[in-house]
């Protein structure tokens, strides 16, 4: 029976390798049969902003590659809205929603892992 993990990242890209980390865990756990959900929060929801390669450790691609394999990816709206990031702005298949996903995630997750700073 899969377990389902659920990882919260705070942190975005290129400050720290928090988000980098988040996501590599995340593809990690999926590839172990695990459920894996990744809720991007506060400063989190500048990771999937990132859409272009690059030449050095990409977030973005990263992103892509988990929503490829299943993991579920959201960001939070208002956290999203106070620093001006619109869906728009946002890796595609990855939406835009309210805490209390996040909540609902927290509930029926086995772990519940924090990547902040």
């Amino acid at each position: 029976m899969a377990k389902t993990l659920t990882i919260l990242l705070n942190r975005g890209p290129f400050v720290s390798e928090y988000a980098d980390l988040a996501v590599k865990l995340a593809l990690k756990a999926r590839a172990k049969g695990h459920d894996v959900n990744l809720y991007c929060y506060v400063d989190g929801v500048w990771a999937p902003h990132v859409k272009a390669d690059k030449p050095y450790e990409n977030v973005g691609r990263l992103l892509r590659e988990a929503l490829e394999q299943g993991v579920s990816v959201k960001v939070c709206a208002r956290c999203a809205d106070a620093r001006d990031v619109t869906a728009e702005d946002t890796l595609e298949g990855i939406p835009q929603v309210g805490l209390f996903d996040f909540i609902d995630w927290m509930k029926g997750s086995d772990r519940v892992l924090t990547f902040t700073g």
